[in-house]
């Protein structure tokens, strides 16, 4: 889905943020959580500055082997199994079972799947997180990134490939069974595979598919994607520059858990994802939690920190939180509009967008206070 961000334009320039997609087969993980909360804060805070619009599509993630194989796993094993009351940790477990097992994936039956994924159909487990995820985002107040609407990717795979042909940006060798590769070696940068010899597509490609056709001269593209990710992001950037996008990039550091930074798909994330970090008791009103949780994830946990998650220390966030938001109501004016857009204007970057970090120390410093409508709209 392609969602505007309401605001009054002040520049022709529209701001294009296109996060990383999350394949819907596990809970929303801290990692999850920081990338989420930086592109909404990024989305309305700049959106008071520039147009801006939000990228997301379910397809980029579901038309990827590394769900359409997990789900056809379950098809095979729990053929009767009742999706619509299991929750997100037991799905997830499931997952984690699953590529311990280490599978070996025959390619043939899951054309199909991929077939139909590409079609917008999603396995019932999955349809089963975006519900979960929806509730979970609403309490949150995330930007809503459109995980119940389904649309087509941009263009079609064959049409992304041939767009990259002609830029002399892929080494094809489909034609004799072979992968097709895209080619940044006029960069310096390594070869990476989009469609395996198999041919199934790399998660990069339902990206290029969406992202080609949306270039447009008064447009910037910025990119947010975890740091793990940053060589194959590098070479996106490269790619959508030579098809004349502008293009800026901002790097996540994943959330360490237990000292682990590992992937998802291998767990440990149990009492840390956000369905448990919702469902936690306490006296903070949903305001407060929506705050503290900002507080936590853009100022504490900083865009290239290696902290790991530590709930005591987010509970204090939330705790904090409320005093903020009681101490505002004891305020007797609110700064005015124009005075919010130019403390925004200073925390701009040079790609257009507002700096969730440095905007969310100036809250916690004391030099902006949540009192204005305006300002608590950013952040609860």
């Amino acid at each position: 889905m392609t969602v505007d961000v309401p605001a009054g334009p002040r520049e022709r320039t529209e701001l294009v943020v296109a996060p990383v997609t999350i394949t819907p087969t596990k809970p929303l993980t801290p990692t999850h959580v920081k990338g989420l909360l930086w592109t909404d804060l990024v989305l309305k805070a700049s959106a008071r500055l520039t147009p801006v619009r939000l990228v997301w599509n379910n397809r980029a993630a579901t038309v990827t082997a590394q769900s359409t194989a997990f789900w056809r796993h379950l098809d095979l094993t729990e053929p009767d199994t009742d999706w619509s009351t299991e929750t997100a940790l037991a799905i997830g477990e499931r997952y984690v079972r699953y590529h311990a097992g280490r599978p070996r994936t025959d390619p043939r039956p899951l054309n199909d799947y991929l077939s139909a994924a590409d079609r917008g159909w999603i396995h019932p487990a999955g349809r089963r997180m975006l519900d979960l995820w929806h509730a979970e985002l609403d309490l949150l107040g995330a930007a809503h990134p459109g995980l119940a609407l389904d649309r087509p990717l941009g263009i079609t795979a064959c049409d992304a490939l041939g767009v990259l042909a002609d830029r002399g940006l892929l080494l094809d060798h489909r034609p004799y069974g072979g992968p097709a590769h895209l080619d940044g070696t006029r960069w310096g940068l390594p070869l990476r595979q989009l469609v395996g010899a198999d041919g199934h597509p790399n998660y990069l490609l339902p990206i290029l598919r969406e992202l080609i056709p949306m270039i447009r001269p008064d447009r910037t593209f910025l990119l947010i994607h975890d740091d793990d990710l940053t060589a194959d992001y590098v070479l996106l950037h490269r790619v959508l520059t030579e098809c004349g996008s502008r293009v800026a990039r901002l790097p996540l550091s994943r959330v360490p858990i237990a000292g682990s930074t590992r992937s998802s798909r291998y767990g440990g994330w149990r009492g840390a994802t956000l369905g448990e970090l919702s469902a936690t008791a306490g006296t903070a009103d949903r305001a407060a939690y929506r705050l503290g949780m900002r507080l936590y994830f853009t100022g504490i946990l900083q865009r290239g920190s290696a902290q790991p998650f530590r709930l005591p220390l987010l509970r204090r966030c939330v705790g904090r939180a409320a005093r903020l938001l009681d101490d505002a109501a004891d305020r007797a004016a609110a700064p005015a509009d124009h005075t919010l857009d130019a403390a925004l204007g200073r925390l701009r970057t040079g790609p257009g967008h507002v700096d969730p970090y440095r905007l969310t120390t100036a809250l916690l410093g004391g030099r902006l206070l949540p009192s204005a409508p305006q300002l608590r709209a950013l952040y609860t």
